[in-house]
């Protein structure tokens, strides 16, 4: 039987042997980290002393880190949600950097419980020994890349995680080494002191990541590790208190942050002179990998984050508790595009047959195969070719929670993984207060309580003004109509009305004919509003001073 480095875990017992075993792993990441692992279940057995354990684990950790950075690097850039074998990749990199974080808080306590008074600290329970401190702050170090992971491929990190970071934080606190630059060879953020450690997870939380394009995300995240040793904090058990020095962060229902920030101003003001110095060289287009006016905009909108003072509560942060966005979310239904109208829907109806309920409606041979759908006979004839809106929000999907975050801006849970979402995208929402159209600003994955699956989304929309109605139209010599979002204008304000239709269809100047549930009218393209993925918003003339009411079948009479 061969030996291999799983059966040979044994050997480990300082630093020289465990350095000659790693040697020894395969260069696959995953099962080096696989093999890792082993080692360190296995040092988690009571035994080993606390200066041979801490010995082991600095060995093992900078092939830990190393092997996690590759095994997680498939997933930058995915389409959101996560797969079920992306969770489990993730969820193989955060079982270890636990695992690792624990081992290191033993050997902390152990060295503490071993050293004499020469090297404690005045305050009780901290050291004035680096020694003594270093398992501590790599402890701190594990935490700190446990919910940064998360916070990069945008899933919101549970309570649990930000407590056991803030914990870890306080500890460190304590000691005299909060800002000490420790050696570490694979460092998580520059410098690598445990200020940083603990500041560089918030500053990304208030970077909003979910809501940025991944260029964007990776610029705030460079910036983020290098100026968080410039940020100073307090910690506050329960209820955030006043702070007029930079952001206050409430990360759970025990914990919030103040971040004092007074430094960043100037810090990120000469990064920005370095870049207009340097636009034009290579080495900073890849460091700065969008164009001026973005990344210009960019660097504004992060100093306004992480300087100003504002409030900032982490997803699930005690809100989502209490309930009131799931009794909003009552009725609420979510679709993602342009409507898809069946011909019927926009025919006028005879009067001649009386309206039926919901409960009896039947299959009507009489007419065409459009009407005849089991949504329509399952709506009723109420609601059957009354409102082409229901229809077309009949087939949207419910939604489990909804929240008003502010004037035109909305949060929801949303369970479904199908159309996938992206940022920008263009979706319609029915609720208590009517229909509207929004677009996606952020997209955040809520994890299960073992990170190993997805338990919905969350989703950030930005709201536009006016009742959206769904309508045809035919732009210039076209023969088919196609499916468009109809948006009124406001006339007081001198807002023209505006269609959402497919892009590239029309243009600024194009005629076409405008088809709603009881008109047909010529219109004529103003201008480009805004575009988004698969969609364009423009806005439109009413050309025809005549409105022609269209022809009903048979009775030949007005539809009104």
């Amino acid at each position: 039987m061969t030996n291999g480095p799983h059966s040979d875990l044994a050997r480990v017992r300082d630093a020289a042997s465990c350095r000659q075993w790693l040697d020894e792993l395969p260069t696959e990441a995953r099962q080096r980290l696989s093999a890792i692992d082993m080692l360190l279940a296995r040092l988690a057995r009571p035994g080993p002393a606390a200066d041979p354990l801490f010995e082991i684990l600095e060995q093992a950790r900078i092939e830990q880190v190393r092997a996690i950075d590759r095994c997680v690097a498939p997933l930058a850039g995915l389409v959101l949600p996560f797969a079920e074998p992306d969770w489990e990749r993730l969820g193989s990199a955060l079982a270890s950097l636990r695992a690792s974080r624990d081992l290191f808080k033993r050997a902390y306590s152990l060295m503490l419980g071993i050293h004499g008074d020469d090297t404690r600290s005045i305050i009780p329970g901290a050291t004035n020994a680096l020694r003594v401190a270093m398992p501590l702050a790599r402890a701190l170090d594990a935490q700190a890349r446990i919910v940064s992971l998360l916070l990069r491929h945008r899933i919101t990190p549970l309570a649990a995680d930000w407590d056991a970071l803030c914990v870890l934080a306080r500890h460190m606190r304590r000691t005299t080494f909060q800002d000490e630059a420790l050696i570490d060879e694979v460092p998580l953020v520059k410098p690598t002191t445990a200020r940083a450690l603990f500041v560089y997870p918030l500053l990304l939380q208030a970077a909003a990541l979910p809501s940025r394009a991944s260029a964007e995300g990776g610029v705030a995240d460079r910036l983020a590790t290098r100026l968080a040793a410039k940020v100073g904090y307090r910690i506050d058990d329960g209820a955030p208190q006043p702070n007029p020095y930079g952001p206050t962060i409430v990360l759970s229902s025990g914990h919030a942050v103040r971040l004092d920030a007074h430094r960043l101003p100037a810090s990120i003001g000469r990064r920005r002179q370095q870049w207009l110095a340097s636009a034009g060289e290579a080495s900073s287009r890849k460091s700065l990998p969008l164009a001026g006016s973005a990344t210009w905009a960019l660097l504004e909108d992060l100093e306004r984050r992480w300087t100003e003072a504002s409030l900032l509560a982490a997803p699930g942060a005690g809100r989502e508790a209490a309930g009131d966005g799931a009794e909003g979310a009552r009725n609420t239904r979510l679709r993602f595009g342009l409507p898809r109208i069946h011909a019927a829907d926009m025919q006028p109806v005879a009067e001649a047959r009386a309206p039926q309920a919901a409960t009896d409606a039947a299959y009507d041979y009489t007419r065409r195969w459009e009407q005849n759908t089991i949504m329509r006979v399952a709506l009723g004839s109420d609601v059957d070719r009354c409102d082409p809106a229901a229809l077309v929000m009949a087939e949207g999907e419910a939604v489990d929670r909804l929240e008003e975050l502010d004037a035109g801006r909305l949060a929801l849970m949303r369970h479904g993984s199908a159309p996938r979402a992206a940022l920008g995208a263009l979706v319609a929402i029915a609720r208590g207060s009517g229909l509207s159209l929004a677009t996606v600003e952020s997209i955040e994955q809520v994890p299960e309580s073992d990170y190993l699956g997805l338990r919905c989304q969350r989703l950030g929309l930005r709201c536009w003004r006016g009742t959206p109605v769904p309508v045809g139209v035919r732009i210039g010599e076209a023969l088919f109509f196609v499916d468009a979002w109809l948006l009124p204008g406001d006339a007081a304000a001198g807002e023209l009305p505006s269609l959402v239709l497919p892009p590239r269809r029309a243009h600024a100047g194009a005629c076409a004919v405008l088809r709603e549930p009881d008109r047909e009218v010529a219109i004529r393209f103003a201008s480009l509003i805004e575009r988004g993925p698969g969609y364009e918003r423009l806005s439109l003339r009413i050309e025809s001073p005549r409105q022609e009411p269209r022809q009903g079948r048979g009775a030949g009479r007005e539809f009104g």
